[in-house]
């Protein structure tokens, strides 16, 4: 865990990462119209680990008596290096010719803790666009469609049984479903084929206009 302390929207981090490489920067404030956060203020804290994670910390500015004062909470969550990303914020991982799929730890910044997964049987065929598995949180419920057709070969029931794996192990113990892409689609040397997914920093770039 960082130590840190916040003070006008920065962030002072103790000098505790011999073996990491740190880079702080600043996002814009945006304006979010018709929306409950009225105004967001994203610092982005970058800690490159062995493990090619990225660390983020987020802050959230509210309005308060017409004067904007920094929210307490400060929402941290990681992105992994080695997989491709969507805009819906499903993350997907090459398995020989199958893809794993699962949530970036954003959606839990998005929707709050995840409560519930609801998983769709498997060894079932999906179109591009079908329904691929429900999240349920205190106060959203998403639905997640799948940008390819193929066959869903297993899902993993853990994170039925215990939600709090996709909360706290998202990219590991947390992943969701192995789809197989139908054979014709699907040749994992061919890099066209996932183009329409970002690269992590392309994602970390495209959560940074959201």
């Amino acid at each position: 865990m960082l130590n840190r302390r916040c003070k006008h929207g920065f962030c002072k981090v103790a000098n505790k990462f011999s073996n990491h490489l740190l880079l702080v920067c600043f996002s814009e404030v945006h304006t979010l119209p018709d929306h409950p956060k009225v105004r967001s203020f994203l610092t982005r804290l970058f800690v490159k680990k062995y493990n090619f994670s990225s660390v983020f910390i987020y802050h959230l500015w509210k309005p308060r008596l017409g004067e904007d004062e920094m929210d307490d909470d400060i929402i941290e969550f990681t992105i992994a290096q080695d997989r491709k990303y969507s805009m819906d914020h499903l993350w997907f991982q090459q398995k020989d010719q199958k893809l794993m799929i699962g949530v970036s730890e954003f959606m839990r910044v998005e929707i709050g803790d995840i409560l519930r997964v609801i998983l769709p049987q498997a060894e079932t065929e999906i179109d591009e666009g079908g329904s691929l598995f429900s999240l349920w949180s205190a106060d959203e419920k998403v639905a997640l469609t799948s940008p390819f057709s193929g066959l869903i070969s297993d899902v993993n029931g853990e994170v039925e049984i215990n939600p709090d794996l996709v909360n706290d192990s998202a990219y590991n113990d947390g992943w969701i479903i192995l789809l197989e892409p139908h054979e014709l689609q699907f040749n994992p040397d061919d890099k066209q084929f996932l183009e329409n997914l970002m690269e992590h920093d392309e994602y970390i770039e495209y959560l940074s206009e959201l």
